[in-house]
């Protein structure tokens, strides 16, 4: 065989990684870029020699490592570029598959030419020795193939890597990494970037790659223990590196959110906990119509289980969505906002603007609108709608015989109409329906 047969190690942990994302983590915004990353170190860590074992021709082997290898880090890049920024990488990024083809090509071409059987008696004299180039030994066809395969190919390894290298100082200094953030990651329970872990797992693993592709094959056949260090760290630094891809939308994490990717499993203890760790963190990405809707069921269930009691405060829902603030100085801006929504009641006046609130709080309508934006993750017009249906909810529990126009006008809403078709888009329910269930 042309290798050592511990690398197969690598390629089949890139396997496992690519069936578990397949299965699991197939929504993740760079799962095809994953995709094509994880099955190009396979084929270039495994392929060759899989291969090898199973036509019995290195030639077919090396022809798969030509198109494989090259393709590793421009897949890199692309998939940190993806990482960065959540839309597709340009156009112009994907021309590096013109060196995969390109190598590819030629060593086809060359090995029609040449013959399979003597493409693979070449193929021995090459790895019994190592030139930088081809000498007088070399001729024809021969010494065609020697500088495609050989000293073509590394020098595009070579020039790949400089530029994945200067790609990640340029992250580096444009996300401002630091060392001390893995310490922190490690040590101190605080979050990291996703894109930083992957980058840094990148480099190591280039590392180790690197030393397969230029060290010549009779190396590791004369320090197998030196290959046997290799391949055990590039499979522990590949495993990692497919772990954390699962987590490749998310901004930053933690080594808890990590350790308890499996948290479902947890025990009838623990169920209410872990549930709420779970809420808890996934609040965070919801925004608009699904927040809302998310916290009338979660109000829903809470008063089902309390035998239907009502909240404090002007209403459930309302409580919900301004007690995950924290708490506010009574001088400032959301105070105030807060004040004079829940206290005053100002939001059940009909044809409340967003100007209106401005000028009872003495700023503009602009500066209002980013305050609410930024402090509960929806608009105004939302939160205005949220504080109508719980207020809805509450009328309809007191006046249990009162038409839908009543309480439409009771709380706020213009008309029926769009008192049903806002209650249902919040809550899931009409308020008929919502109303028998209670």
């Amino acid at each position: 065989m042309s290798l050592t047969p511990y690398f197969v190690i690598c390629g089949l942990i890139c396997a496992f990684w690519m069936l578990v994302h397949f299965f699991l983590a197939s929504r993740l915004d760079a799962y095809k870029l994953l995709q094509a990353l994880l099955g190009a170190v396979f084929f270039a860590a495994a392929g060759d020699i899989l291969l090898e074992a199973l036509t019995g021709s290195e030639t077919i082997s090396h022809l798969v490592v030509l198109a494989s290898a090259p393709s590793i880090i421009p897949l890199t890049c692309l998939y940190f570029a993806k990482l960065e920024r959540p839309y597709l990488p340009r156009p112009v990024l994907f021309v590096w598959i013109l060196l995969p083809a390109m190598l590819l090509t030629a060593g086809i071409i060359l090995v029609s030419l040449n013959g399979l059987a003597q493409t693979d008696m070449l193929l021995e004299r090459i790895h019994s020795r190592f030139l930088l180039y081809p000498d007088a030994s070399y001729v024809g066809l021969e010494r065609s193939y020697y500088i495609w395969t050989v000293v073509i190919f590394r020098a595009v390894m070579l020039l790949e890597t400089l530029n994945m290298l200067v790609y990640c100082v340029y992250l580096i200094r444009k996300k401002h990494f630091k060392l001390s953030d893995w310490y922190g990651f490690l040590f101190k329970g605080y979050k990291m970037r996703v894109l930083e872990i992957q980058m840094t797992l990148s480099l190591l693993i280039l590392i180790g790659f690197s030393v397969k592709v230029y060290l010549h094959v009779p190396f590791y056949r004369l320090y197998p223990v030196v290959t046997v260090i290799i391949v055990i760290l590039m499979s522990t630094l590949l495993f990692f590196f497919g772990l954390f891809a699962l987590f490749g939308s998310k901004e930053s994490i933690s080594l808890e959110d990590v350790t308890s990717a499996l948290r479902f499993n947890y025990s009838r203890e623990s169920q209410s906990r872990v549930a709420e760790e779970v809420v808890m963190d996934m609040m965070e990405n919801l925004q608009g119509q699904s927040l809302t809707h998310v916290i009338s069921q979660m109000v829903m269930q809470a008063e089902g289980e309390a035998g239907g009691s009502a909240s404090g405060g002007t209403g459930s829902l309302t409580s919900a969505l301004f007690g995950g603030s924290k708490s506010w100085d009574e001088g400032s801006l959301v105070y105030r906002f807060q004040h004079l929504m829940q206290d005053e009641l100002l939001f059940l006046r009909q044809g409340l603007t967003l100007q209106d609130v401005a000028e009872r709080l003495d700023s503009n309508k602009t500066y209002i609108s980013k305050m609410v934006n930024q402090t509960y993750g929806i608009g105004f017009p939302e939160v205005l709608n949220i504080m109508r249906v719980d207020f809805a909810q509450q009328y309809m529990r007191m006046h249990s015989e009162a038409s839908q126009e009543d309480i439409a006008r009771a709380s706020g809403f213009q008309s029926a109409s769009s008192f049903n078709s806002t209650f249902k888009r919040i809550t899931g329910y009409t308020p008929k329906v919502w109303a028998s269930r209670k």
